[in-house]
């Protein structure tokens, strides 16, 4: 076969080259979404270009049409390629079912059989003659079946180009750098392949259509993996930030309004108007907003919208600065909390009225404590609480090594009283006694109802001389003290017992029985009497 190099086999070798590079740079980066798609697009073209430098490079008209044939493959495969890669971009991917990907094979599929069997119908070319002298180039004389298969490319081409303006247009001035390179992609393919139909070629024979589908992914595919325009994939808006239920609303640095979607329509209650105009008058609540927002970094806050119905939202304020760190505007995102904040504002309702309940009981509790350890008449502590409490005080007394003196009283001939002048006159007798222990004792001391018309009076850290001397002054007072239901003539008299700790006694029950047995010595020594406990034996 003969052969003969031309700028045309140059220029669509090189082309096809750098489609191959792009396409395995593109596979290497297919977790990107459409990154595949547009990898397998480039390697069409690849095919496309290297069949078309075979064509240019030829010089038997067979090899150049069985080359010619070939590019079918290429030029068939790159636009459904490319196509799929667009739906994928947008968000489209719903569209992308079994059936209607299977039937955007038909067109490539048709292209190569009508290209292959040209011989046989002469629908895709009709006849050839040489290209300018000098030149290897030959010149296809095309039929019907040819602009037929360009008219299915340029659909394809067309439908591909119309989802990538309308998503670009749909992309805020956050995407321009993003919709420009889209833009600028997708018009490669449509100039080319027009300038290709019209005969307009920089040399002749040199196929425009492969190089500028090259193009187009190689644009692409520089947007994708060096820049990284792609990966955040912000034009897919219909499939991501339409469809959010978070507002969505971008303002400028000057506040006004870039972009939203519909949900920040609901939740802000953004006013007519839409994008360009100033976010204070369009919206309602921006004077609550406003005051949150900050320049340097996030704000995160809870606003309430509206009371009835309920309306809560959680906003955050997200600076957008450009890359020479000049302000750009700021992105809000409402998220709707109400049902949230009604659940915490029950569950804040429900706590209360549980803690009230709390502090009721314990209001309960305390009472009936101080009823079980206070004596209803005297308003003294019991001989529960003596019971609980003077092992504790022993206890740190002997850590401290500190004495403990324990009074027992009790009123001489009570019985005899009450019998004779009634319950009223017993009371007054308790009663009277009970204020003369409280009023003669300190802070940490106990003075308690022992029990009937016994009391006892512990002194921590006090010795037995001092608590005689105690005993000695209630003793006298009492003895002073006028009970108007005894009669004038009346004298009521007191005996006491002292026992000390650790001397008289090491536990509770050794310390008050040898106070008890004082007392019993007091009251045989003829009562009104004080009777110090004898030293423990053994």
């Amino acid at each position: 076969m003969n052969w003969q190099w031309t700028t045309a086999s140059t220029a669509l070798l090189f082309t096809g080259t750098l489609a191959a590079f792009t396409a395995v740079s593109l596979f290497r980066r297919r977790a990107i979404p459409g990154a595949s798609a547009l990898g397998a697009a480039a390697l069409a073209g690849a095919w496309w270009s290297f069949a078309a430098a075979l064509e240019a490079t030829a010089v038997p008209l067979a090899a150049k049409i069985l080359f010619s044939k070939l590019e079918y493959v290429g030029s068939g495969s790159s636009v459904v390629f490319f196509l799929l890669f667009v739906f994928r971009y947008t968000g489209k991917t719903s569209w992308m079912t079994q059936p209607r990907v299977a039937a955007l094979w038909a067109l490539p599929a048709i292209a190569v059989s009508l290209a292959a069997t040209n011989e046989l119908h002469h629908r895709v070319w009709i006849g050839f003659s040489p290209g300018p002298a000098g030149s290897n180039s030959m010149l296809y004389h095309h039929g019907p079946a040819f602009f037929a298969i360009l008219a299915g490319i340029y659909a394809y081409i067309l439908v591909a180009a119309s989802l990538l303006a309308v998503a670009a247009l749909r992309a805020s001035f956050v995407q321009r750098r993003q919709s420009v390179t889209v833009l600028i992609a997708a018009a490669f393919p449509v100039v080319g392949s027009i300038l290709y139909s019209l005969g307009i070629t920089p040399a002749p024979g040199l196929n425009l259509s492969p190089i500028s589908f090259v193009l187009t992914g190689v644009v692409l595919a520089i947007g994708i993996v060096p820049l990284r325009l792609f990966e955040l994939v912000p034009v897919a808006r219909e499939a991501l930030v339409e469809r959010m239920s978070d507002g969505i609303l971008v303002v400028d640095a000057a506040h006004r309004i870039v972009d939203f979607n519909p949900a920040a329509v609901e939740l802000l209650g953004l006013r007519p108007g839409g994008v360009g105009i100033a976010a204070p008058h369009s919206l309602a609540i921006w004077p609550k907003i406003a005051p949150r927002i900050r320049p340097d970094c996030e704000s995160h806050f809870e606003l309430t919208v509206s009371q009835d119905p309920l309306v809560h939202l959680d906003l955050r304020v997200s600076p957008l600065r450009r890359r020479t760190g000049e302000a750009a505007g700021f992105l809000i995102v409402a998220r709707n909390i109400s049902a949230r904040h009604r659940a915490e504002r029950l569950l804040q309702s429900a706590n209360d009225r549980l803690q009230d309940h709390v502090r009721k009981i314990e209001h309960l509790q305390q009472e009936l404590r101080e009823r079980a350890i206070r004596d209803a008449l005297t308003g003294l502590l019991s001989r529960r609480y003596l019971d609980e409490e003077l092992p504790r005080i022993l206890e740190q007394s002997a850590l401290d090594n500190a004495p403990v003196s324990v009074i027992m009283f009790d009123i001489d001939r009570f019985k005899q009283a009450n019998d004779a002048h009634g319950h009223r006159a017993g009371d007054a007798l308790l009663v009277t006694l009970s204020r003369l222990l409280t009023r003669h004792s300190r802070p940490g001391d106990i003075v308690c109802r022992f029990g009937g018309d016994e009391f006892v009076l512990v002194l921590p850290r006090t010795l037995v001389a001092v608590a005689v001397e105690r005993a000695e002054e209630i003793r006298r007072a009492f003895r002073e003290s006028a009970i108007p239901d005894l009669g004038p003539t009346a004298q009521p008299t007191l005996s006491a017992g002292v026992a000390l700790f650790p001397v008289h006694g090491r536990t509770r029950d050794e310390l008050l029985h040898a106070a008890d047995e004082a007392l019993y010595q007091a009251k045989e020594a003829g009562r009104d009497y004080i009777r110090t406990a004898n030293p423990r034996t053994g």
